[in-house]
């Protein structure tokens, strides 16, 4: 199997990030060359994207375990994705209120499991400003 077909398997199974399918390709044995022209060939078709991946990313940890803002922006750098594009899509979800909803979910639960108290204090630590924790606990 060549590296475009590995490659595609594994986008097959979930997006990944330019440097994170690169990072793999090198683990499975193939040439620094062969995986640039994978790679290349994959971006201009449209099947690998940093983009996409950053959207994918961003809403699975909402989904999951939400985080802040500046949080999810250093854990996209270090997944490989570029500065701007990890502003931009954080940007975009944070000014349609997209994060919101997973916010009150988890703070609700927070709130049975540890109070009031507890529940701000965890959402300060996960990155939360002080306008979002008001929010996210304001109905409860």
């Amino acid at each position: 199997m060549d590296a475009y077909d590995r490659a595609l398997k594994l986008l097959a199974m979930r997006e990944h990030s330019v440097k994170e399918l690169k990072n793999k390709l090198v683990s499975k044995g193939y040439g620094k060359e062969e995986i640039e022209d994978a790679v290349q060939m994959l971006i201009g078709e449209g099947s690998l994207s940093d983009k996409r991946f950053a959207y994918a990313f961003v809403r699975s940890r909402l989904r999951r375990n939400p985080e802040g803002k500046a949080i999810l922006c250093m854990r996209l750098k270090e997944k490989g994705v570029p500065s701007d594009i990890a502003d931009a899509v954080l940007s975009d979800c944070w000014e349609s209120g997209e994060h919101i909803p997973y916010l009150k979910s988890y703070a609700g639960s927070l709130v049975r499991k540890k109070g009031r108290d507890g529940a701000r204090a965890v959402l300060c630590r996960k990155g939360f400003c002080d306008s979002e924790i008001r929010i996210a606990l304001e109905d409860l």
